[in-house]
């Protein structure tokens, strides 16, 4: 029974296994056997990234460095894994909430977390030598140290669940890599991009904004660049190349949308990136969503003193393993074309209001890549070639004013025709192939004449250019006018009739411009000639003392006032040519002015006997009957 019940060993009696009084005697046996009580564990006491660092020794860091260089002399990515090894277990028992930190503190805020902790001095070793490395090989290990961060971050953003402590010392690497050698984050864009939700999913978008502010922190144009060539896309919706899908991981679709709330996350994000680039202050407000409202109003972005500007003309440069440096534009042509064309497609998913606030910034972003054009960080061939396809996509007519997204794109052509001349051959090589696109953009100049023109006139060389390519596209269509079909016939002659009008207009243009000019100086020697005789300015203010003269001078300020209201129009559209005019004409002027001062001076003379006898006339005509005139 013992056995089959489990209560007693096979060599217990019968007797002993029928006693009534046995389970009492066990049980006061048991009763009063003294308990053992169970030791309490002993509480680790929590350590933070600032006490694990104050271990850290300046002099043992540099000793480490020399060793990993000298042991891998030619393999740079050993030495990085040995350097973040070293740095992992030193901070392997500290602790960091990091994640809740993303997620309810300002990202200004976060972004100096936990490299703050890091002694200067280590961190300055470290960062000389970070700069030394192939900006390559450091994007490569970036790779690969991220995607150990990532088993630390929730992809849906659930804090509840149970998940590993913040990896401090890959997190400290990460950030000051990054710092140093900003341009290794932007060689990994098209991976952060493919991920996808991987990376900006709603619980990993936190994370990316703070990868990406890490190199804010040295350039802040290459914050910008990044978005753009990761997030944009995701917030468009845009489809990926097929050269692309190709590498995308299997999960993913071929087109990357992202939830309503990253895409205001992120367009805040950007918000804070255009308005301006200096250090914020410690104490700012927040958002909704948790984002500082960075530096509001304390630069102007189209001064010659913002650094997001300064640094959009340089572009982004960073060094190739064949010694030569690449330049990359800040605001690559793709991304100003895919927001012209999400913002009037009828296929677009983005609500209204994005809508509104990223033509916002699609202004800002546009001054910025035109910047950088006359530096090579802008490609205006790519941005021709661009804007033609989206004018070939519309639906408007080929004849009369087109649609925004042509008109942008229009727009876009003559300022690249204005910085590169180069782009006019893009524009002439292109014609007959697009001639759709290229139509409507001839038609739509003209309609909208002088509108978007003030980058050609405003330069001698542009013009010229411009008046070329108009010649030269018209040979381009021609056997499309005379022998061609259907819509071929119709565009070109379209296209023809647009090229000869807006060739006369620019020609007419410059003739209008030199007869201004020259009644200009007309009148300039005729001033110049009162003011170098006397006797001149005598009889001009007398005449303006007689009845007739205060008539004249009345009826000019009756002029005045009704041309008032289009007085700053006409200033602010002259302004560009005056002082182009001005800057042509200064160095001769002095030399200028010492040869015409005789020839001032006799038309004074000339000037002041004709004043007279006007003014006589003038008291004969107006004396009273019988008043004698002297």
């Amino acid at each position: 029974m013992s056995q089959l019940n489990g209560k007693g060993p096979a060599s217990v009696t019968s007797e002993d296994s029928s006693s009534s009084h046995a389970p009492h005697a066990v049980e006061q046996e048991v009763r009063h056997e003294p308990s053992k009580a169970k030791k309490p564990k002993a509480k680790r006491p929590k350590v933070t990234p600032s006490q694990a660092a104050s271990g850290l020794d300046s002099t043992q860091f540099a000793a480490l460095l020399a060793s990993v260089q000298h042991t891998y002399r030619d393999n740079q990515l050993s030495q990085l894994q040995t350097v973040g090894d070293h740095l992992l277990t030193a901070f392997q028992t500290s602790e960091l909430p990091f994640n809740k930190m993303l997620n309810e503190q300002p990202l200004e805020k976060v972004t100096d977390v936990p490299l703050q902790d890091l002694p200067q001095e280590v961190k300055h070793i470290l960062e000389k030598y970070a700069v030394q490395l192939d900006v390559h090989v450091v994007s490569q290990f970036i790779q690969h140290i991220l995607e150990a961060v990532l088993e630390t971050v929730p992809l849906d953003g659930n804090l509840k669940h149970g998940i590993p402590k913040a990896k401090v010392g890959l997190l400290i690497f990460l950030s000051l890599l990054l710092r140093a050698v900003p341009a290794a984050l932007l060689l990994r864009s098209q991976a952060l991009l493919l991920g996808g939700k991987i990376y900006s999913g709603p619980g990993r978008l936190h994370l990316l904004l703070w990868l990406i502010n890490q190199t804010v922190r040295c350039n802040p144009a290459m914050g910008v660049a990044i978005w753009l060539r990761v997030l944009l896309p995701q917030i468009l919706g845009m489809q990926l190349p097929s050269v692309m899908q190709k590498t995308a991981p299997a999960a993913e679709p071929a087109v990357l949308v992202m939830a309503s709330q990253g895409i205001s996350t992120a367009l805040d994000y950007l918000d804070g990136l255009l308005r301006s680039t200096h250090e914020p202050p410690l104490q700012q407000h927040t958002n909704d969503h948790g984002f500082p409202e960075w530096h509001g109003g304390s630069a102007n972005l189209g001064a010659s003193n913002s650094v997001l500007h300064r640094l959009s003309v340089i572009g982004l440069r960073y060094p190739e393993p064949d010694k030569t440096h690449m330049v990359e534009a800040v605001v690559p042509p793709a991304a100003l074309e895919a927001i012209i064309r999400s913002q009037f497609s009828e296929s677009s998913h983005l609500k209204i209001a994005y809508r509104i606030r990223l033509l916002k910034q699609y202004e800002v972003l546009r001054e910025l890549a035109f910047a950088g054009a006359k530096q090579g960080g802008f490609s205006c061939e790519e941005s021709i070639r661009l804007a033609l396809d989206t004018a070939v996509m519309s639906e408007g007519p080929y004849e009369g004013s087109a649609d925004e997204s042509v008109d942008q794109a229009a727009r876009n052509m003559l300022c690249c025709i204005a910085c590169d001349s180069q782009a006019a051959t893009v524009w002439e090589s292109r014609h007959k192939q697009q001639l759709k696109g290229s139509t409507r953009v001839l038609q739509h100049l003209l309609h909208v004449y002088p509108r978007h023109f003030q980058p050609i006139q405003t330069s001698a060389q542009a013009k010229a250019t411009m008046i070329r390519m108009l010649q030269f596209l018209r040979q381009r269509h021609h056997n499309q006018l005379t022998t061609g079909k259907g819509w071929a016939r119709s565009c070109a002659k379209a296209s023809q009739a647009a090229s000869l009008a807006l060739q006369q207009k620019l020609r007419n243009r410059s003739s209008a411009v030199g007869v201004v000019v020259l009644m200009s100086l007309m009148i300039g020697l005729a001033v110049m000639a009162l003011a170098y005789n006397p006797e001149a300015q005598e009889a001009f203010h007398a005449l303006s003392q007689t009845t007739v003269g205060q008539q004249v001078l009345d009826a000019a300020h009756s002029v005045q006032v009704q041309i008032a209201p289009y007085s700053d129009a006409v200033r602010r559209f002259g302004t560009p040519y005056l002082q182009q005019a001005s800057a042509r004409v200064a160095p001769a002027l002095d030399s200028l002015k010492a040869q015409i001062t005789p020839y001032a001076q006799q038309i004074g003379k000339y000037l002041s006997a004709s004043l007279q006898q006007v003014k006589a006339s003038v008291q004969s005509l107006t004396a009273p009957s019988g008043q004698v005139v002297s």
